[in-house]
């Protein structure tokens, strides 16, 4: 097994971390920040990710440590691996001053150390960053050159939060960006120990890597915009079922993020598409894609919105259910709901909302702006419509007769059918009104439509 270090205690660096040492890898961690060092050693760090705290109860305590000072582990590890902040900049690109400032500690290291060292990056980056300023920054701070006695891989990780153990290990597949083979291969079987399932390493360049994790979550955010575009027009003909289109659809194009429903949010997604189109801007390609993709899933935030307040009047309560951005996380950044609640408040509805794990940070952002249920069955009950906004796990655990004559709207379509039998009032988006076609279509569209069809 590896002497491993991880720069970064952040959600992901932490988890990283644990993943390897469960794995039988001797792992030291570095962070700036004294309490999260102290709490990895005191064994205090508390983790909301699943499948964390089982991991760290079962491992060898020898093989999970943390210091704050960079040259200790960078002394005690032969393979580094940096999982630090890329902050979005003013521009739509990502800042590399935290890579950066790693890479001075890890350098200044080496300096003092006669042993090979191997660096993996694992934080989002613009494609080029890596031969532009990430190698050569190492390659000053350490004396080194790569390839003698430095070795260098780009190696993003495909996660999300609320799941970060099942990405590393059991991920789709293991992205290694190699700068030289040795690097590449010392990447790769520490990742194999890790990986539980039949995960590929598929080990390219590193401004190859960089292109492809980029390009993989732009790639996801068009899936959901083309299943949102699906969902407005299933919701506006009469008697159509967006699911049944979409469940056709996967068959040839594949289920993962193939469901209309709300707008796609979070840490990554918006920014890695406008940080895609700034970079293609830049090399001089056209980049109308990311940024129709970008645009579509704005307006569609803005359609689900109007189907909202046609289901409601001004004065009345609507609640909703499912705050952050995702199931399985309390992170608020980019979440639809929120976005969702200031809209709401602003058209003349009073909003009441609930999460599972997000109200503390709600709260932090909108104060006394909306009331907050203590349970759903209270938001149901005092709600005069509720928003079902995230899919979450907790829906089969509520009584939804508490609802009452009170109405529920469900953008995810995902009540079972006996919830919604508890149900007085049960609208799904997505669905269209129960209506024979033919009479809608030439009431609404008029010989329009006889036109299209001419």
């Amino acid at each position: 097994m590896a002497n491993v270090s991880v720069f970064g205690l952040g959600k992901v660096g932490h988890t990283l971390a644990t993943c390897l040492a469960a794995a039988g890898h001797r792992v030291i961690c570095y962070d700036l920040n004294a309490a999260l060092v102290d709490a990895v050693n005191d064994r205090g760090f508390v983790s909301a990710e699943p499948g964390v705290a089982d991991r760290l109860a079962r491992l060898n305590p020898a093989n999970l440590r943390a210091t704050a000072h960079g040259e200790e582990a960078v002394r005690d590890s032969d393979l580094t691996f940096v999982i630090v902040p890329t902050p979005s900049n003013s521009l739509g690109g990502y800042s590399l001053r935290h890579v950066l400032d790693a890479c001075r500690v890890i350098g200044a290291a080496l300096r003092a150390k006669s042993a090979a060292h191997t660096v993996s990056l694992v934080s989002t980056v613009l494609p080029g960053s890596s031969d532009r300023f990430i190698v050569p920054a190492l390659e000053e701070a350490s004396g080194r050159k790569l390839g003698a006695g430095l070795h260098y891989c780009y190696n993003p990780a495909f996660i999300a939060l609320g799941e970060v153990v099942r990405g590393f290990e059991k991920p789709d597949y293991v992205l290694v960006g190699e700068c030289d083979a040795a690097g590449g291969e010392l990447v790769g079987a520490v990742h194999r120990t890790m990986v539980a399932n039949d995960a590929p390493v598929v080990r390219m360049q590193a401004i190859e890597a960089e292109i492809t994790k980029i390009a993989s979550n732009t790639h996801e955010t068009m899936r959901v915009s083309f299943a949102n575009m699906l969902f407005s027009l299933c919701n506006e003909l009469p008697g159509v079922d967006v699911d049944r289109v979409t469940g056709a659809l996967a068959h040839r194009m594949g289920k993962r993020f193939f469901k209309g429903a709300v707008p796609y949010g979070g840490p990554c997604w918006p920014r890695d598409n406008r940080a895609l189109a700034v970079l293609i801007d830049a090399v001089g390609g056209s980049s109308v894609l990311p940024r129709a993709v970008d645009d579509s899933n704005d307006e569609h935030g803005f359609y689900v919105l109007r189907k909202l307040l046609e289901l409601t009047h001004a004065g009345d309560t609507v609640g909703i259910i499912g705050l952050a951005y995702k199931p399985g996380t309390h992170v608020i950044e980019r979440s639809y709901s929120v976005d969702l609640a200031r809209w709401l408040i602003g058209e003349g509805r009073r909003v009441v909302g609930w999460d599972p794990l997000a109200m503390d940070e709600l709260r932090a952002i909108l104060g006394n702006a909306i009331g907050y249920a203590l349970t759903p069955e209270q938001l149901l009950a005092d709600c005069d419509a509720s928003v079902i906004a995230m899919p979450l796990g907790e829906l089969a655990a509520i009584d939804w007769a508490a609802a009452g004559d009170n109405l529920v709207i469900d953008c995810w379509r995902c009540l079972a059918p006996a919830q919604q039998a508890r149900l007085k009032r049960y609208r799904a988006l997505g669905h269209g009104e129960a209506v024979p076609l033919a009479p809608w279509l030439e009431r609404r569209l008029g010989t329009r439509f006889d036109m299209l069809c001419n």
